[in-house]
């Protein structure tokens, strides 16, 4: 009776994974090959990134100009094996934990006992750097199973050498921070002011161009609940700027009133002078409308244009602040170009913006379009340009 072909299959493959297993655990590695080889940490090695403040695997065509290589080794779980460590080229150094610990010899091997390593270091798991030439492949880390007493592993004990690389930049805890802020901020607005955070936070409302009466919104545009919502605002408008400045974009030369540094401390000083900032140039504009209205003979639209402005503002950038941080946490890659995609959505928010005053002012009164085409010129597209041509 003939066997099923699935059954013959099976047992092929059964006997082709026990031959490549023994030749697997047969191989023999380190100095005079006196170790059977565990694990090959060939594939595992990580790289430093500056931008993302974190530890990334190594890609041979993104990293070929890093001399620093890093792998993360489970020592608890490993116990009764060596690390085997072997440098091909000279002036490569070997660092645990961020400590130096000597020098790689060219061409000899480095045992270091995974049992001494635990009672040094107390801790489930330690990093290991390979510092020297930018090549990887003349950096070779095994995990191997000494086979004779011939080897004596090397005993570490706490070096004062400490070659650390940078601690990571709290960028993480701050946003967290902020975002919470700002919660708070939402909460009491939405609580507090229930109908003006319903109108403000209304997109409906935003596009319909048909005001027919002056809301208690409209009509005192700097009373205590609109300020409120200006600051609010402001709130958003600076985490937006402080994300851009997280992924090293600076507008309108932002580090000539910014602190450097990357600590909470000084982040939360910079987010709150860049809202001072926004909460001031909001108030300004206000003053700036009304000059501008005053000379076009249009006082009497000054107030619900800028609701509008507010308004449209506290719409759009609330959203884009809430993408952005997803994007933030998650999912952009760390060579991202936010300038290329933020551009076009920003200029494209402004010119919507633009026509959303016009048809709203100009069914409000009866007014000569061009008198209302060149008051929003000056007072909407040409700070618009300008801001472009200051920013880039």
């Amino acid at each position: 009776m003939q066997k099923n072909p699935r059954e013959r299959l099976k047992k092929i493959l059964y006997i082709l994974l026990l031959f490549i297993s023994s030749k697997l655990f047969a191989t023999t590695v380190g100095p005079d090959n006196q170790y059977f080889l565990v694990h090959d940490y060939h594939d595992d090695w990580q790289v430093y990134n500056d931008r993302m403040k974190a530890y990334i695997p190594y890609i041979m065509e993104q990293h070929l100009a890093y001399p620093s290589h890093t792998l993360f080794c489970d020592i608890q779980s490993n116990r009764g094996y060596n690390l085997l460590v072997f440098s091909k080229k000279a002036d490569n150094f070997l660092f645990i934990n961020g400590s130096l610990r000597q020098k790689i010899p060219v061409g000899k091997w480095i045992v270091l006992n995974v049992d001494s390593l635990y009672k040094v270091y107390e801790q489930p798991t330690i990093y290991i750097t390979l510092y020297g030439s930018n090549s990887i492949d003349d950096k070779i880390l095994l995990l191997g199973y000494k086979r004779s007493l011939d080897q004596k592993p090397i005993v570490l004990s706490e070096s004062g050498i400490t070659a650390k690389p940078r601690t990571p930049a709290p960028y993480r805890n701050y946003l967290v921070m902020v975002s919470m802020f700002i919660l708070v901020m939402f909460s009491y607005l939405s609580n507090s002011y229930v109908r003006a955070f319903q109108r403000y936070y209304n997109l409906r409302d935003l596009l319909n161009t048909l005001v027919r009466e002056q809301s208690f919104l409209i009509n005192k545009p700097l009373s205590r609940m609109n300020v409120m919502f200006i600051i609010l605002l402001s709130l958003i408008m600076g985490l937006f700027y402080m994300l851009l400045q997280s992924k090293g974009i600076y507008i309108f030369g932002g580090r000539t009133i910014l602190q450097e540094g990357e600590t909470l401390g000084v982040l939360s000083s910079n987010y709150f002078r860049i809202c001072l900032v926004v909460f001031v140039i909001l108030i300004t504009k206000y003053f700036f409308i009304s000059l501008m209205g005053q000379l076009f003979n249009l006082e009497k639209v000054v107030d619900l244009h800028y609701f509008k402005i507010i308004q449209s503002s506290i719409i759009f950038y609330t959203a884009l602040v809430l993408v952005m941080l997803v994007f933030f946490m998650n999912y952009f890659p760390h060579d991202f170009n936010w300038q290329v995609y933020l551009f076009a959505p920003v200029v494209v928010f402004y010119l919507i913006r633009f026509f959303i005053l016009y048809f709203t002012i100009n069914r409000s009164m009866p007014i000569q379009s061009l008198y209302l085409i060149s008051y929003l010129c000056i007072v909407e597209l040409l700070p618009v340009i300008l801001g472009i041509r200051f920013a880039l």
